[in-house]
């Protein structure tokens, strides 16, 4: 069998720690669980994590990642210098997540509640989106307004409370991209 990559090892001590957390809650984790779940030696986690606390943070920049790596596709489409451009890429990238992601984002919402501290990671990678979206070339408020639906819906469906039928919610996204046009008419 051939060794993994220190990188395909921290991936998939991430991974089991997302799937662990979705199925067990965030405060029942422990390293000793984690190592045993993923397969990995205690000492193999140690080296990539060397404490719970890492393993969070690890997971919270991944997550953050994968949308950042999505944003940052959505944006390939848009021409640059484009009003609006920043703001359509955010609602294609909140709209066309990998449903098997919706582990990952029920994870989040347990670190998040069991380790406040860790918020600073998500704000620390969001923080440079807030702020192209709101010097997106529209009223802020505006690009503020849509960025706040996007994120509502995405809270919505981590909590399995979205209502939202999938015309209805292509229909909304439709509606989101329109109010990224520099002209909007009503």
């Amino acid at each position: 069998m051939a060794k993994k990559s220190p990188l395909e090892t921290r991936e998939k001590l991430l991974r089991t720690t997302a799937e662990f957390i979705a199925q067990n809650g965030a405060s029942n984790l422990t390293l000793d669980t984690i190592a045993a779940a993923s397969g990995v030696s205690k000492g193999g986690l140690l080296h990539h994590f060397p404490t719970k606390h890492a393993l969070m943070q690890g997971l919270m920049a991944q997550i953050a990642q994968v949308f950042v790596t999505r944003l940052e596709q959505a944006l390939t489409t848009e021409p640059e210098g484009t009003p609006g451009r920043w703001t359509r890429a955010y609602v294609t990238a909140s709209f066309e997540y990998d449903p098997d992601e919706l582990q990952l984002t029920t994870a989040i919402a347990s670190v998040v509640t069991n380790e406040p501290a860790l918020v600073a990671v998500l704000q620390q990678q969001f923080a440079w989106i807030d702020e192209r979206i709101e010097n997106d070339g529209l009223p802020a408020a505006r690009t503020t307004a849509i960025r706040l639906a996007c994120d509502g819906l995405w809270i919505a469906e981590l909590l399995e409370l979205s209502t939202v039928n999938e015309p209805l919610r292509s229909g909304l996204r439709d509606e989101l991209i329109r109010l990224t046009r520099h002209e909007v008419n009503p």
